[in-house]
């Protein structure tokens, strides 16, 4: 009888020699056959990955299935098939052991691989071709070991076949089309399905599972004590349950099963119908019975990976039956035998009314976790969403960097735990530097009482792979679990392992720390690591926590919009972080005018790969490389030098202050450490060897580098690429330096957050930015952080930000920026690559998207600019970069440092616009008009929403203060409410040290104070001169709270108390 396989022969006969040895092999040794099907769905995912052009590949088969995956080429059926031929190879490699039937069950899916490969990469239809097993023939089959031998020896040339199937863009996107139809029409029957797909995930998840074995139709298989069970075939009343999950003997579920390419019944109508009528007998035990059901939990699924964009299609639809009003949702996998168990005995409104009625006290006790009042409304916020919105399943939370997020994560989960809402806690980053830093924090900080987290709770580090059950919290990376979920067997992590994950930097992507070799996975780009990313967060039936200080796109894509928000200004007008004063703008000639090489000459060029320097052919244009490109695109050392030259004279390497330089690359950071060491050398400064370091990923021990940096004096200045940029807490930087221009918000602002913490203990009032490529100037539009545009930046950058704009008109300009920096790659484009750029911009040429976007509505543009997705990065990354690194010659000079004042450019105007602006507002906000007309009556709540109003115009004191010693050449360090009265009134500034001063000579001259009274005078002179208001309220409040307040000090002021108070207001601003 001839092979169904036969297909294969002429054109792939190393396969069909394959088929053809395992259908022999079936009948002579079952598990030596399922290993043959191994290795010949091996061999075609080899040859898949060769035709598709995927390059060299170095990793196993599951590796090999896993990128095939993730590169969307090969549909998941075909994935789904790969695996299950692998696991059953694997299983008979290993145990030796298999029988007839499963040999036979897999042989029909290698067919089912053939004929989708074939009809995919022949272009022919095989038709309604179906498999049928040879008969058994008296033949050894030594002679085709041989000849499967022999063959192997032979490498078949399929390089023309490659060229043929990847000659057009055309013929790979009609490929892709064909495999997804081809794929679809191999119409598997539910009992393929069950076979397939579904045994394997229960047997995962912890059941014991068989659909030919544990059958009750066909074997009367019953449940049994002590063992978990997915029975198939149960009998229902005169009807059959695909499958019913027993714990021991008790029934918790049950389960219908449908054909892979069929609709799932959402509203689990069948599985709905088994739960009513399933018989009690001896030989098992239920739990109760609901609204007539007599299983808690139901299911429906077709054996497909839940995909958002076909709900009804794919998942496991999962419904608990006990209430009225559930609904049924999807589920990424199957619950584990005790998953369910602890489901089933859970009391969620009991564990809210618990949560809800305990106090924080503790959460604020000083020796304990000491949470500030707007940390202790972030936990309200997160519970009352995990109370009241559940179904939404998750909450962020954005807090600046510095604002103590951490802390606050520790009070939150020690709560949910303690109240026993959630059982196992997932803390996931993206780094395990992170996660290091995170355990030791859980680890130090007390709690409640004399007891941290890790004392009262178990809890464990990333190098656990599944925790154990008394596991409370359990630290782990995003890339290790991708391993483990997607990428390995997956053994012991079901959906219920965690039923809460916490996301530290939730904003966090891909590129953000490229030069970190996790060493376990590497993404290929930011889309792939947020859509693992989400896979990861997603996969488990629990509620999802995001921590971040600057939430990206794609963070309030997963997240949503914030449940709580506590901004880097707010922070600062608290007096939690240090706020920083005007950038400091070091310009050069170069940085001003560019590097331009003119038509005729020969730029040089670095060649990596030799280590030389090249000369490049003359140029027929003139060649204008802008300040955005140094370092980058071109090597500047005379530039890097004159900085460096004027930035020495700012910076003290023996002090306590620390600084941090961002460069462009590792090569860039080594140059700029030397250059300092020369620098430092030619002022006269003998500098230690290891004040000055570079701490990148290419660092001999980055790690311990990193903590020396925080920890000891030296190192004093440490130069870096990404590898500082976010999540590492150095509280004694005082210097941040900017060498490279960053082309992202985000990235930006975590950058500026390195130096936001506050330090006392070195007197640390403000921390300074120096600005040598206009960085801050590029990104202020788009940062919280402005003390207080022309953004030279990418089209992605652009392209992002249009979420974070309101104004109709602000978008109109965004797409004018868009236009016009597409209008000055045109000509290139139309040149060199013009063809791609039709392609990537879905048939249109350049002038064809500028008039598409020239034309839109404000409203339309855009939704316009996104429907060109793809084509923004591809512009970013793929256009104009020289195959070298430029190297530049050009003499550069110092111009001169001054001071970045937003939209103005001279510190007067600064002023005036202050002055104008107080002008146009007075009448029109209340708080000015108080401050203006009766200050003593201003309260702290006015104050600081007047602060942050005048933030989001541009305005603070701190700016202003730099602005005032600017213009005048005055040293005053006055506050918010002077400013207003000097600049409204017309009066004297009088700095609030001063003024301060001045109200308690008019206090202390009242009467003859005693001692105590005394002691409270000044105390409360002290806080005046750290705040700048104090009123009756304040004394309710933290650090008089704890003494008694407002009642016990008035009592020891003999009740004279409201006179003091209204003796200091009063002759604060008297002016």
């Amino acid at each position: 009888m001839i092979s169904s396989f036969s297909f294969l022969q002429d054109r792939y006969n190393n396969l069909f020699a394959i088929s053809e040895l395992t259908e022999k092999l079936i009948y002579l040794d079952p598990s030596s056959s399922l290993a043959k099907s191994r290795l010949f769905a091996e061999k075609l995912s080899q040859l898949v990955w060769d035709f598709e052009e995927m390059g060299e590949f170095v990793g196993s088969q599951n590796d090999r299935i896993y990128q095939l995956s993730g590169s969307n080429i090969v549909p998941d059926i075909i994935i789904n098939i790969l695996h299950t031929v692998r696991k059953s190879g694997n299983k008979a490699s290993h145990d030796g052991t298999g029988s007839f039937q499963e040999a036979h069950f897999i042989l029909k899916k290698c067919f089912q691989l053939a004929k989708w490969f074939y009809e995919t990469y022949e272009q022919d239809y095989l038709g309604s071709l179906s498999y049928t097993l040879p008969e058994k023939e008296n033949t050894v089959p030594d002679e085709l070991t041989d000849k499967l031998e022999k063959l192997s020896q032979e490498l078949t040339d399929y390089k023309s076949k490659i060229a043929e199937l990847n000659k057009s863009k055309e013929e790979v996107t009609a490929r892709k089309q064909r495999s997804y139809v081809r794929a679809k029409n191999l119409d598997l029957s539910e009992e393929d399905t069950r076979l397939t797909l579904i045994d394997p995930k229960l047997v995962e998840a912890g059941w014991e599972c068989g659909t030919l074995n544990l059958n009750f139709r066909t074997n009367k298989t019953l449940p049994q004590k002590g063992r978990n069970m997915a029975i198939a075939e149960w009998p229902c009343d005169g009807k059959w349950a695909d499958y019913a999950l027993f714990v021991g003997t008790t029934l918790y579920g049950i389960v219908e099963a449908k054909k892979y390419a069929s609709d799932i019944s959402t509203d689990l109508r069948q599985s709905d119908i088994y739960a009513k009528r399933v018989v009690e007998n001896d030989e098992f035990e239920t739990l109760g019975e609901w609204q007539g059901y007599k299983v808690p939990f139901l299911f429906s699924t077709n054996g497909r990976d839940f995909l958002e964009q076909i709900k009804t299609k794919s998942g496991i639809w999962f419904l608990d039956v006990r209430k009225e009003r559930n609904h049924a949702y999807p589920l990424r996998g199957w619950f584990s035998p005790k998953g369910l168990v602890e489901l089933f005995e859970s009391d969620v409104e009991a564990e809210n009314r618990k949560l809800e009625l305990s106090d924080y006290d503790y959460l604020q006790d000083p020796n304990g976790l000491s949470l500030r009042d707007y940390q202790i409304e972030a936990i309200k916020s997160v519970e009352k969403n995990i109370r009241n919105n559940y179904d939404e399943n998750r909450s962020l939370l954005v807090m600046a960097t510095g604002t103590g997020k951490t802390r606050t994560v520790i009070g939150l989960s020690y709560r949910l735990i303690k109240a026993n809402r959630f059982k196992r806690i997932l803390f996931l980053t993206d780094r395990r530097l992170l996660a290091k830093q995170a355990f030791g924090n859980y680890q130090d900080n007390k709690v409640e009482g004399i007891n941290t987290f890790s004392e009262v709770y178990q809890i464990d580090y990333v190098k656990t792979i599944i925790p154990d059950s008394e596991t409370r919290l359990h630290f782990a990376t995003v890339q290790s679990m991708v391993k483990r979920l997607f990428y390995g067997e997956n053994e012991g992590l079901s959906i219920d392992t965690y039923d809460c994950i916490i996301i530290d930097e939730a904003h966090r992507g891909y590129n953000l720390d490229k030069e970190l070799d996790e060493d376990e996975l590497e993404f290929k780009n930011q889309d792939d690591y947020v859509s693992q990313y989400k896979k990861v967060i997603e996969y488990f039936n629990a509620y999802i926590i995001g921590l971040t200080a600057t939430p990206a796109f794609h963070t309030s894509e997963i997240f949503g919009k914030p449940v709580f928000s506590y901004s880097y200004r707010q922070a600062v007008i608290d007096g939690f972080l240090s706020d920083h004063e005007p950038p400091y703008r070091i310009k050069t000639r170069l940085s001003e005018e560019g590097i331009l090489w003119k038509k005729g000459e020969r730029p040089k060029v670095f060649n990596p790969e030799t280590n030389k320097i090249e000369e490049l052919a003359e140029l027929e244009d003139d060649l204008l490389v802008e300040i955005e490109h140094f370092n980058k695109l071109v090597i500047t050392p005379e530039f890097n030098r004159v900085v460096i030259k004027e930035l020495v004279k700012h910076l003290d390497p023996d002090s306590e202050e620390k600084t941090l330089i961002f460069a462009v690359r590792d090569s860039h950071a080594d140059m700029i450490v030397d250059m300092l060491f020369e620098e430092f050398e030619l002022i006269g400064l003998d500098v230690p060897q290891h004040a000055i370091q570079k701490i990148t990923g290419a660092a001999y021990d980055p790690e311990q580098l990193t903590k020396e940096y925080k920890n000891e004096k030296f190192p004093n200045i440490a130069v870096t690429v990404d590898l500082l940029t976010t999540g590492i807490d150095v509280p004694q930087i005082c210097n941040l330096v900017f060498m490279r221009r960053v082309g992202s918000r985000i990235l930006y602002e975590q950058m500026i957050g390195r130096a936001t913490r506050l330090c006392p203990e070195i007197g640390k009032e403000d921390f300074r930015i120096f600005d040598a490529v206009r960085v801050h100037e590029a990104l202020q539009d788009y940062t919280q952080m402005k003390p207080v545009s022309n953004p030279s930046t990418s089209f992605s950058q652009l392209v992002n930000e249009l979420d974070a704009i309101d104004s109709e008109e602000r978008v109109k300009v965004q797409g004018e920026q868009i236009i016009a920096k597409l209008q000055r790659k045109r000509r290139k484009i139309e040149e060199n690559n013009l063809e791609e750029f039709i392609y990537m911009a879905g048939g249109k040429n350049p002038q064809e998207v500028i008039k598409a976007i020239q034309g839109a509505k404000s409203q339309e543009i855009a939704a316009i600019i996104k429907e060109f997705k793809g084509l923004w990065n591809y512009l970013d990354k793929k256009v104009y970069r020289p195959k070298h690194q430029l190297v530049s010659e050009h003499r550069d000079e110092y111009l001169s440092t001054e001071r970045d004042y937003g939209n103005t450019k001279k510190p007067e105007d600064y002023i005036e616009n202050f002055k104008k602006f107080l002008e146009e507002n007075q009448n029109k906000i209340a708080a000015l008009k108080v401050i203006v007309t009766k200050p003593s009556s201003l309260d702290r709540k006015s104050l600081k929403e007047l602060r942050l109003m005048l933030d989001q115009e541009g305005f603070n004191a701190k700016t202003l203060n730099t602005a005032w010693h600017d213009t005048k050449n005055q040293d005053i360090a006055a506050d918010i409410i002077a400013y207003i009265r000097t600049l409204t009134l017309n009066v004297d500034l009088i700095g609030h040290e001063e003024r301060v001063n001045t109200a308690f000579e008019k206090v202390f001259a009242m009467k003859d104070w005693n001692k105590i009274q005394q002691k409270w005078l000044t105390r409360f002179q002290k806080q005046l001169l750290a705040e700048t208001i104090l009123n009756k309220e304040d004394l309710d409040q933290e650090p008089f709270k704890s003494e008694g307040g407002y009642a016990r000090i008035n009592k020891q002021f003999e009740n004279q108390l409201d006179d003091v108070l209204e003796t200091i207001n009063e002759n604060m601003y008297v002016a």
